[in-house]
């Protein structure tokens, strides 16, 4: 057994050990040893949040709760709620600017068309801008900045009031359906700002030829299904797949629920410089129950104003007292159809060979409607028109047709703007202008050798040019299809028409792309728009013609007032007198009635 001084020693020797070195040296190495050790072994333990006294006092009142899952319950939800960070804000993408253009067609030449009415489908790829012809070809200068408000960048509309932007859903898929989009996009396009005479909400739609889009509807609507009317005039006038004028722009424009709402729409339209057609497919009557067409509710003032400024407007004639072509409505006496200064579009069937009915006899003529209204200055196709109309896919064309001389109008329209736009590219240098009656202007034009004083030799085309080319390039059903050939053959001529074409076709009719023959679209398009340029002769007019027009151009300015850009100039112009010949005629000249009273 150790003696107690052995044992002092060895209790001495082992406080020794255990007793820190000077200055802690050794005290770092077994602490960072042991903190591995802890680490490893057991996890650092987060510090619990001190509860609050409203937490506190809901769990006491929680665990007074019998049933022991409802009782849980209850504690979860006395803890605090933790607070969602809010999602930082994408920077705003500001669109690059677009290129110089190197070569015509751009902005410079962009051309508007403002169609009027009822429900429109942009969802549809008419009205896509990545299948505008610009876009498609591999020629940059030709586009146009539709990713940008108008306002930005087309000229005429720097004054104009930003345009709010709507987005909507636009798949590449042609079999994709315009309700399924629209009930995608939370059915936007059927609730837009509406407008009023006081304040007009015009919206834009990035992606598509829609640079403006009004409401002067109650509800804001621009879309309400793809069988609307508006469906087909918007389709048949710029439509990349069925329109006249694919190249063309639109602006569309919501009717309101009354004349009055419909009114404030076209006169704020008329007073935009930067649109240069409008196309109507509608028309009002006094009573409000019939198609008789009396009717003196336009600004007829506004409308001479606009039309001598260089913007054109049309109108269809109407289909009848019965809407049904079967007894004609009288357009004299509507402010709308009735003024000289306004374009009124007739309409006649579709010849053989059309879309719908293709193994039809090529011989089958066109004919016009003796039920339609009238006087006319041009008709279009009636019926059986290809469009977008009722067309369930974006990429469809429509089951039955488009018809009437609600038709006729917007495909009249749509070649009076495709006209103006090549015109506009053939100019040298940026061209859009609309002013004292000019609608294009550059560089004089070198003329092609048929035609060497052509509209475009001085450099500008002025409106009436243009309306003067569209009549002169229009043949009656009688004289049938394939006498006029384009370029420099012989000098083309259109047979002896009677009273009943003058008054049904005006100048003649356009049959447009009712034929899937794109050839033959083109050629009847040359027949107008070759002259301009002088690689087409100017076609011959039937006898009778000029003088029942300068008859017609009397008439319609003594019931609504006179001006210098008709057939008939007061003062300057001779009336051609009584004809056997031509009796109705005669009539009008001696006896010409006025407009509702």
């Amino acid at each position: 057994m150790p003696s107690a001084r052995r044992i002092a020693s060895l209790l001495i020797a082992c406080l020794v050990l255990l007793a820190p070195t000077a200055g802690g040296a050794a005290a770092p190495a077994a602490a960072a040893d042991t903190s591995a050790s802890s680490s490893a072994t057991k996890p650092a333990t987060k510090k619990k949040p001190r509860k609050s006294k409203k937490q506190i006092a809901c769990e006491r009142r929680a665990k007074r709760i019998k049933k022991a899952s409802k009782r849980r319950a209850a504690i979860k939800r006395c803890a605090p709620k933790k607070k969602k960070k809010k999602a930082p804000k994408p920077p705003a993408l500001v669109p690059p600017k677009p290129p110089a253009p190197v070569s015509e067609g751009g902005i410079g030449d962009a051309t508007v068309i403002a169609v009027l009415d009822f429900g429109t489908n942009p969802y549809h790829l008419d009205f896509r801008s990545s299948t505008m012809p610009q876009h498609l070809d591999s020629d940059r200068g030709n586009d146009l900045p539709l990713d940008r408000p108008f306002t930005e960048w087309l000229t005429g509309a720097e004054g104009a009031a930003t345009p709010i932007r709507t987005d909507i859903s636009l798949p590449a898929d042609p079999e994709e359906t315009s309700d399924s989009l629209n009930d995608g996009d939370d059915k936007k396009l059927t609730k837009l700002r509406p407008s009023t005479a006081d304040k007009v909400n015009v919206h834009w739609i990035p992606g598509t030829k829609v640079i403006g889009a009004a409401s002067f509807a109650d509800d804001g609507a621009i879309y309400r299904g793809v069988d609307s009317h508006g469906v087909g005039t918007t389709s048949s006038s710029v439509g990349n797949l069925h329109g006249t004028c694919p190249e063309c722009l639109l602006f569309f424009v919501e009717l309101g629920d009354s004349a009055e709402e419909s009114e404030a729409a076209i006169d704020w339209v008329m007073k935009q410089p930067w649109i240069d057609a409008i196309s109507n497919s509608y028309g009002y009557s006094l009573t409000g129950f019939d198609r008789t067409r009396f009717y003196d509710g336009s600004n007829t003032k506004l409308q001479a104003q606009a039309s001598e400024r260089g913007q054109t407007v049309f109108f269809s004639a109407g289909n009848g007292n019965d809407g049904a072509f079967l007894t004609p409505n009288q357009t004299t006496f509507s402010s709308q159809e009735g003024p000289d200064w306004i374009v009124t579009v007739g309409a006649v069937s579709p010849p053989g060979g059309s879309f719908y009915s293709p193994d039809s006899g090529e011989d089958e003529e066109s004919a016009s409607y003796t039920g339609a209204g009238k006087p006319a200055d041009v008709a279009g196709i009636g019926d059986g028109y290809p469009t977008a109309y009722t067309a369930a896919s974006i990429g469809g064309t429509g089951g039955s047709g488009f018809g009437g001389t609600s038709n006729a109008t917007p495909q009249v329209a749509g070649l009076f703007g495709r006209a103006l736009y090549l015109a506009r590219t053939a100019l040298p240098g940026p061209s859009r202008a609309q002013g004292a009656g000019v609608v294009a202007s550059g560089s004089p034009v070198a003329c092609g050798p048929v035609r060497p004083d052509c509209e475009l030799a001085d450099g500008k085309l002025t409106a009436t040019e243009l309306r003067h080319r569209l009549f002169y390039g229009a043949v009656h059903t009688s004289a049938g299809f394939g006498v006029y050939t384009a370029g420099a053959g012989p000098t083309p001529s259109a047979p002896p028409v009677g009273e009943e074409e003058f008054l049904n076709e005006g100048h003649g009719s356009y049959m447009g792309r009712v034929s899937a023959d794109r050839k033959a679209w083109l050629a009847e398009f040359d027949r107008m728009y070759g002259p301009i340029t002088g690689t087409a002769k100017a076609f011959e007019r039937p006898a009778g013609e000029a003088e029942w027009m300068i008859v017609d151009s009397y008439c319609r300015q003594k019931n609504w007032g006179s001006w210098t850009q008709g057939f008939y100039v007061e003062g300057k112009t001779p009336l051609p007198g009584p004809d056997p010949q031509y009796p109705v005629r005669t009539q009008r000249e001696q006896t010409c009635p006025g407009g509702p009273t």
